[in-house]
């Protein structure tokens, strides 16, 4: 296991001092529990910026775009009619 020296100010020590006694968890594992939910909220937002691109990347492709426009174009009647003739295959 690693070790970190971390230096923060008095306000926000004050403040994970009065966190730390409400929660009745030790200063270490708070820090170590705000760490693993800021990493995996880093983690979310890198996801959601790449997904929005893969995103704008589908809606620029012509070819993407006219079968979107098929789709969007059919009623829910006819997908559950293809759906159907899928099964009976």
């Amino acid at each position: 296991m690693k070790s970190i020296l971390l230096k923060i100010d008095d306000e926000l020590f004050e403040d994970l001092e009065e966190s730390v006694k409400e929660l009745k968890i030790s200063k270490t594992g708070f820090i170590k529990k705000s760490l693993e939910e800021a990493i995996k909220a880093y983690k979310l937002n890198q996801l959601k910026k790449e997904l929005k691109k893969e995103i704008e990347l589908i809606k620029a492709d012509k070819e993407t775009q006219a079968e979107m426009k098929i789709f969007e174009e059919a009623s829910l009647v006819d997908l559950a009619k293809f759906l159907e003739d899928e099964n009976d295959c």
